[in-house]
């Protein structure tokens, strides 16, 4: 039997197994893969947080528009006096009255405020593409727990399993010991092993619930929750391992690297923790720019208007009620030497710059290692699915032909044992090897930033790479 004709078997068998094993009423009737995972987009709290974050982080953008905004201002006055007094501005001012004022400031244009906004632009977009890494995460962190319950209700089933088959041989070996075929210690041996499998039931549903918490937290959903999960499969969800070409190619170590090198541009490419750091350092970047411009004088315009409310004095020239004064005028700001401060804060941003582009080299770096690895620990682990079907169809022809030994009396009864713990041993390993595959697979999705279940094409990246596969 081939390997991917063993892959499907072992499939098949998986979902016999936990299908068997669901709950007949579930509280959350069926969940599928991609569902679990929207939920916990739209509902887990360590992401709405985040989120929460980012809309905050984006008024920065709005304070710092709001300084090239104009500013309206209105106040007034109320005074008394002695005697009439002479202002410059408004000319003789009554001994007593109430003045009204209203200014209208608008900055005509300020390197500073105009370099910040651009500046400020980038730091946001710098957090927008940390908050999509954290919707990487979770998830990541969805399919894993997802995962995580699949794999924990198939390993309960096999518990299930073992002990119907161990409480069968029991009951063979009271019959055989009523008939005086037996001794009466095979009953008992045979006792002492259902107690022990009983054990390993409880410890599986132990280990089942702590899986099925985790998985509800990560969609904010009650922890005791129980939805029956759809299956997964390498045909279906396998991404690059459900085409057969690419999985003839890579079985060839030179197309193996060239997959690899496709897996680690697209990383590159979608990666939003390098995207952030390269916001990062346009905004420094634009900060520098300011800073070199420090010489370019600023322009401001401002128009003043006042007007007495009422007034009431003495004389002739006393202004009456309802008398307006206005002025306009334009400021001019240049900053001719500022000392050692341009050069400081020319030193400090170079200094900021270039630790950001040494961040981004080494976070580029770390991605690739990071990338290279994974799909090489994906390989070897699509690769054990198809051996360890092997083995556990192997234990159970084994366990069947010994059991058969067994029951004409060719066989003792520490070798059926023995074919038991085989079979059960063989057949978690094959499960492992599945889920272990699934999740050492979803970890290169996280790593390249690239989860193929959420897009519209799903298949687009796959036949990228059987082309560069074909003409390798």
């Amino acid at each position: 039997m081939g390997i991917n004709q063993s892959i499907a078997l072992g499939l098949l068998l998986v979902g016999v197994v936990v299908t068997l094993s669901a709950p007949a009423h579930a509280q959350c009737g069926e969940l599928n893969w991609v569902e679990a995972i929207h939920q916990a987009l739209d509902a887990n709290q360590a992401l709405v947080a985040a989120r929460q974050t980012l809309d905050a982080q984006q008024k920065d953008i709005a304070k710092a528009r709001s300084k090239m905004l104009p500013s309206i201002k209105f106040s007034g006055l109320g005074w008394a006096s002695e005697a009439e007094t002479f202002s410059s501005s408004l000319g003789l001012i009554p001994a007593r009255g109430a003045l009204g004022f209203g200014q209208l400031n608008e900055t005509l244009y300020n390197h500073a405020d105009i370099d910040a906004l651009g500046s400020q632009k980038h730091l946001y977009q710098s957090q927008a593409e940390s908050y999509e890494n954290a919707r990487t995460q979770t998830v990541a962190a969805a399919g894993q727990g997802y995962l995580g319950v699949l794999l924990a209700e198939a390993l309960m089933a096999l518990q299930r399993e073992n002990l119907g088959l161990t409480k069968k041989s029991l009951g063979i070996a009271q019959a055989q010991k009523s008939s005086g075929e037996v001794p009466y210690r095979n009953v008992l041996r045979w006792q002492s092993q259902v107690f022990a499998d009983q054990r390993q039931v409880v410890t599986q549903k132990s280990s089942l619930l702590q899986s099925r918490f985790r998985f509800n937290q990560v969609r904010n959903r009650p922890a005791e929750e129980v939805c029956v999960l759809e299956q997964l499969t390498v045909e279906k969800d396998g991404f690059i391992f459900s085409s057969d070409a690419i999985v003839d190619a890579i079985s060839e170590d030179a197309k193996a690297a060239v997959a690899r090198n496709y897996l680690v541009n697209l990383g590159f490419e979608r990666s939003h923790v390098l995207r952030s750091l390269d916001a990062e350092i346009e905004a420094q970047e634009r900060t520098m720019k300011s800073a070199r411009r420090w010489m370019i004088p600023s322009l401001d315009a401002t128009t003043l208007g006042s007007v007495f409310i009422r007034t009431k004095g003495a004389g002739s020239d006393v202004k009456e009620s309802g008398a307006l004064f206005w002025l306009a005028g334009l400021t001019l700001d240049w900053k001719v030497l500022e000392g050692g401060s341009f050069i400081a804060q020319m030193n400090q941003s170079k200094a900021e710059l270039w630790s950001l582009k040494s961040q981004r080299n080494d976070a580029a770096t770390s991605l690739e290692e990071n990338i290279r690895g994974t799909v090489a620990v994906a390989m070897a682990s699509f690769e054990k699915i198809g051996l360890s079907v092997q083995q556990a169809e192997t234990a159970a022809k084994n366990y069947e032909l010994t059991a058969e030994a067994h029951l004409v009396g060719e066989a003792a009864l520490v070798d059926l044992l023995d074919a038991q713990q085989q079979l059960l041993g063989a057949n978690t390993a094959a499960r492992d090897a599945l889920y272990m595959f699934l999740s050492d697979l979803l970890t290169v999705e996280q790593s390249i930033d690239y989860f193929p279940f959420l897009e519209g094409d799903a298949d687009a990246r796959v036949r990228e790479l059987e082309d560069k596969l074909q003409g390798s």
